[in-house]
């Protein structure tokens, strides 16, 4: 059988080798995307909040894991098998990439878990009890991210010997450490998705979009399930005595769990650019409710007078104004984005714009405007229906 002229016989690679790094490609380049939607929203609604920004950070964090990953699986020939990996090979380089894998992992999912969390208290409708949960959950999670993340940096020490098998020193019981750690972020993956399933039936907004977002909250638990599936693999890895473990696909599961878990804690934000993208049948995303007409003017800018109406309609309605300097006023009414539970994931919440003109209480110009409905300036209110 012939040799590959591409493969060197110390740099072996195999289709499941491929598929591996594939995933650790794809599964981070599919978060990217949905985070830069995400960003892009919330920028364009003005409601980049603190949620966001951890996002933001899981993301960059998932890049490097995937790059490092990608290194471990060329360094300790992840996908490869036994017989085809060199009798001699500098295991120092993959160590030190497992080294820098183990502690971005954690970090990933517990930033995730903070946007998810923080996002609930954006809404206004939540008891003050569950918010206090809320709150109790957000520094129990942060809490155990650094603790966690301090215990992976020393694990060892001194820490060389997490790549050096031969320096002196003392490590902690690593599998019992793994496996912990992993029955925790199982847990606190529970929590996050079971307060927001509680929360959203409590909430003030429409029955079909409250079930769509729940709906869309418990995407979570697939994480949870990737979570059961690395936890199972984990314990394989320091338990089995097959030599040709290394031939399989455990390793990137890592990576599925952790992109997989910031796509579906985006899903949220992204529903006012759904909504954009494909508004409701017959609804527009700038909808006007009717051209509110209003009195032409005159030369004359003494006592002034403004009417309101759908059409035209007798002047005398009109209501008295003091004296006024410009001839045009523009107003702006715009409800906050929290002004109520919905208007949090409607990104702008209402807005509505009305001009109007000021004209003389004139009796030639009331006639003149009965006779000439056209001479009315007409007036668009329209409301943002981003969601």
């Amino acid at each position: 059988m012939l040799a590959d002229p591409q493969v060197t016989p110390g740099d072996p690679t195999s289709w499941l080798q491929n598929l591996g790094i594939a995933i650790e490609i794809i599964c981070p380049t599919l978060a990217l995307l949905i985070t830069l939607l995400r960003v892009y929203i919330r920028l364009d609604t003005k409601a980049f909040g603190w949620d966001d920004v951890s996002i933001c950070l899981a993301m960059v964090l998932s890049i490097a894991l995937a790059v490092g990953s990608i290194l471990v699986m060329k360094k300790m020939f992840i996908g490869i098998h036994y017989w085809d990996v060199p009798p001699t090979f500098d295991i120092t380089p993959g160590l030190i990439w497992i080294y820098v894998v183990g502690a971005v992992y954690n970090p990933i999912l517990a930033l995730v878990k903070q946007s998810v969390l923080i996002f609930l208290l954006r809404f206004s409708g939540v008891k003050s009890f569950i918010r206090k949960v809320v709150w109790a959950t957000i520094i129990f999670n942060a809490a155990l991210m650094v603790a966690v993340f301090f215990v992976v940096l020393f694990q060892c020490i001194p820490v060389e010997m997490n790549w050096n098998p031969l320096a002196q020193g003392h490590c902690i019981q690593q599998f019992e450490f793994g496996v912990s750690t992993a029955c925790l972020t199982i847990l606190t993956d529970l929590i996050a998705v079971a307060l927001p399933f509680y929360i959203f039936l409590g909430l003030k907004m429409n029955r079909r979009r409250k079930m769509g977002l729940i709906g869309v909250f418990m995407l979570g638990i697939l994480v949870t399930v990737v979570s059961v599936v690395r936890l199972y693999f984990l314990a394989e890895n320091f338990t089995s005595k097959e030599p040709d473990k290394n031939f399989s696909l455990g390793f990137c599961v890592s990576a599925i769990e952790c992109n997989l878990a910031i796509m579906t804690a985006s899903g949220p934000a992204l529903w006012p650019l759904v909504r954009r993208w494909m508004p409701r049948h017959g609804a527009s995303t700038d909808r006007s409710y009717g051209a509110h007409k209003y009195s032409g003017s005159t030369p004359h800018r003494q006592q002034g007078w403004i009417r309101t109406s759908d059409g035209p309609s007798n002047a005398d309605s009109a209501y008295g104004l003091k004296n006024l300097n410009s001839d045009k006023v523009h107003t702006e009414v715009q409800s906050s984005a929290r002004d109520s539970d919905e208007e949090i994931l409607t990104g702008t919440g209402i807005m509505r714009t009305t001009h109007f003109t000021v004209t003389t209480d004139d009796p030639e110009s009331r006639r003149a405007n009965r006779q000439s409905p056209d001479a009315f300036d007409s007036s668009k209110v329209s409301r943002n229906d981003s969601l």
